[in-house]
């Protein structure tokens, strides 16, 4: 959890992380080319622990998207 952010729905400052059961890829590539290669990235996301809401989504590789 990070303490130093803040839910803007619900004001509470437990915030836990969370990977996005998907896959991004670059648009400009096809996605047989990304995947099997490594040009994917996965999504994390923060989440408010009290009402759900996601604060913020993220890939791990931003690199992949130059």
């Amino acid at each position: 959890m990070e303490s130093n952010k803040e839910c803007s729905i619900c004001g509470c400052k437990e915030i836990g992380k969370g990977k996005l059961s998907a896959i991004m890829e670059p648009a400009s590539k096809p996605a047989y080319k990304t995947f099997f290669t490594g040009g994917a990235s996965l999504v994390e996301a923060d989440i408010c622990t009290m009402c759900g809401h996601i604060l913020c989504l993220r890939v791990t590789k931003p690199e992949k998207f130059k």
